[in-house]
């Protein structure tokens, strides 16, 4: 598989992955392999997004009143923001 692939490119290869193993007309090994390859996208496609989570920046207000950019911390219980 190609690291360079986009998330959507790697999304699409698992749709498809994922329509060839729903029909089920393919043999065992080839089932195999393929939900092989769809679980490498899937942790691929998390670690994308994982990475593009990281870059969200969410837009607040300082004490002054002032716009500010901080990165966005889900995990943080943030007043409900």
């Amino acid at each position: 598989m190609d690291e360079k692939k986009t998330f959507e490119e790697n999304f699409a290869r698992l749709e498809q992955i994922i329509k060839v193993l729903e029909k089920g007309d393919v043999s065992l090994e080839d089932s195999l392999s393929l939900f092989e390859e769809g679980v490498q996208l899937v942790r691929r496609c998390s670690k994308q997004l994982d990475t593009a989570e990281a870059r969200i920046a969410k837009l607040v207000v300082t004490e002054e009143g002032e716009p500010s950019i901080v990165p966005l911390n889900l995990d943080a219980d943030d007043e409900g923001v």
